[in-house]
């Protein structure tokens, strides 16, 4: 009757050990996704494990350190044709859209945007700045009033040339964009100073 109740024990403990390992949460890698070729969307969900989305060999991408975001989050990154409309600027590759609105600080993701031109100087030479179709507020004598137009993106800093030089990198802290947004709002794009 011992032996019966040790093997009974020992059958209970294997049991419990086995239910907290099915109870432990799988441990993930970093999210590797690329939009299908042809697609001008692509999303993919990122969570603390970090990981890349974007478009392919030589495309636009946005990577996520581990740690940055605390929850599993859907996001999507839309390529459009660029819409800048400002004189006296160029601009660099397409527009895009990444939503939803987040703010990664205390830390920052990176974009990656394609280089498709020879830049007529340095970056701080000619100006090189990511812009945002955001709305201006602004204070008049009957109160304020909002203006949408294109504006220097304040949280989004220049932070070189990707290794291969293929790729202007840019430091991301936060996103405007969300899915109830129309395009042209929440656009990102890159551009310069004409000389």
């Amino acid at each position: 009757m011992n032996s019966y109740k040790k093997l009974f024990a020992l059958f209970v403990f294997a049991f419990m050990l086995y239910g907290l390992a099915g109870c432990e949460k799988e441990k993930r890698g970093p999210v590797e996704v690329t939009a299908e070729k042809g697609k001008d969307v692509v999303k993919a969900v990122v969570g603390s494990e970090g990981g890349s989305i974007g478009f392919g060999v030589g495309g636009a991408r946005l990577s996520i350190p581990a740690k940055l975001l605390q929850e599993d989050v859907t996001i999507t990154i839309k390529r459009v044709e660029p819409s800048l409309d400002l004189p006296g600027k160029d601009v660099v590759g397409k527009a895009y859209r990444i939503y939803p609105r987040l703010t990664f600080a205390p830390g920052a993701a990176r974009v990656y945007i394609p280089v498709d031109r020879v830049l007529p100087g340095l970056p701080n030479d000619i100006n090189l700045k990511m812009y945002i179709y955001d709305r201006l507020e602004s204070e008049g004598p009957e109160g304020p009033t909002f203006v949408h137009k294109w504006q220097v993106h304040q949280t989004i800093k220049y932070a070189g040339y990707s290794p291969d030089q293929k790729h202007l990198m840019f430091d991301l802290y936060e996103t405007i964009s969300d899915k109830s947004t129309k395009p042209p709002f929440g656009l990102l794009q890159v551009a310069y100073n004409i000389k």
